[in-house]
């Protein structure tokens, strides 16, 4: 990158060019189905109790908002193209060698490495990119990456979680998005999951600064089991308190959401769980309690991308500060400015075939 130039990376546009719903469900279909997942003896997925037609008035309106905000801004047509990165096995080398660990090791990105051709990065180190500015770094298994500006990566099976508490750095906004299990997943085999034993294992409660009021922020899945997983279990062992639930909402570029609001089989919307911990006066947090916020958004068409909450809570309550907060994301697919990552498949969207440059 030239000195006199700053450029920065945004992604691709042609990634969210969600033009059509990806599937409607007609009523034949939708009672077939309802009449399997009765005889499976379900209960989050059956007919909509009072408290699930609320959620999806709500998400109704939200439907409305985004078709008013989206309208005009239809106008620029784009065609999809096709990446391979996916392709790299990160979380198959990840298992390989989740044994072979020792203490924890740090290794700055310097500009030697920053200029160094088909660079080895490994598993079970902690890298550190602590540029003000976007890299690009030629590895040899995943080719170009980009490193967003002050991030840190640690690419390991969650089993080693642990290697992050030796290091010491305290948290205090923490993002999770773990690949739960179903059935589906269980059958088809399209990632590897993490059971609930799996995740309860791994040492949140020993990441999270304890000595200020800290944010935990856990994706699930739409069922009741996961959801009162993460409030009741979860939560205790970490010592958090249930702050609230938020929707996000997957929109496409006119506003429709991306499946039928009253599906009985996929949503079109996903969970997020929020936790906190500290005082219980503290305004920023006392703001959320209890409320019911939809994040609406035209999702990206690759898997397992979510909406960057770090972003959405500085606009609402100015946290996390990058001046004093440390912030982590587990089980991460990707990295982020200002954010330690850790998963399996951390580089896994950092391929520079994702990313547009742009000129700031």
């Amino acid at each position: 990158m030239g000195a006199d130039t700053i450029k920065d990376f945004i992604w691709r546009k042609d990634l969210f060019y969600v033009e059509q719903p990806f599937r409607k469900a007609n009523i034949e279909q939708m009672g077939k189905k309802k009449k399997k997942k009765n005889n499976m003896k379900r209960t989050h997925d059956e007919a909509f109790e009072e408290s699930q037609n609320d959620l999806v008035l709500k998400l109704n309106q939200a439907v409305d908002f985004c078709k008013n905000k989206l309208l005009s801004n239809n106008e620029i047509s784009l065609i999809q193209s096709e990446h391979t990165f996916n392709d790299v096995p990160f979380a198959e080398i990840a298992t390989q060698q989740s044994d072979n660990i020792r203490p924890i090791q740090q290794i700055p990105l310097t500009d030697y490495f920053l200029r160094a051709s088909k660079l080895g990065i490994q598993t079970n180190i902690l890298y550190t990119h602590d540029k003000i500015h976007p890299s690009l770094i030629d590895t040899a298994i995943g080719g170009q990456i980009l490193l967003p500006e002050n991030c840190r990566f640690l690419w390991s099976d969650m089993k080693n979680a642990r290697l992050l508490v030796s290091e010491g750095t305290k948290y205090s906004f923490i993002v999770l998005d773990p690949p739960w299990a179903n059935k589906s997943v269980r059958r088809k085999h399209p990632y590897n999951w993490s059971d609930f034993t799996d995740i309860k294992n791994l040492p949140v409660e020993n990441l999270i600064d304890h000595t200020k009021s800290s944010l935990i922020c856990c994706w699930s899945t739409n069922c009741d089991k996961v959801e009162e997983f993460i409030k009741n279990e979860l939560f205790t062992k970490w010592n958090c308190q249930y702050l609230t639930t938020w929707y996000w909402l997957k929109v496409t570029r006119s506003g429709e959401p991306v499946l039928d609001l009253t599906s009985l089989d996929k949503k079109s919307y996903e969970t997020l769980i929020l936790g906190y911990t500290g005082d219980d006066d503290d305004d920023r947090f006392s703001s959320l309690k209890n409320t019911t916020k939809i994040i609406c958004s035209i999702p990206a068409l690759i898997h397992s991308t979510k909406p960057a909450l770090h972003m959405l809570f500085q606009n609402l309550i100015n946290f996390p500060n990058n001046d004093i907060d440390h912030c982590l994301e587990i089980y991460a697919r990707n990295l982020l400015p200002n954010f330690t990552s850790i998963g399996n498949e951390v580089l896994k969207h950092q391929s520079i075939d994702l990313f547009e440059e742009i000129t700031i």
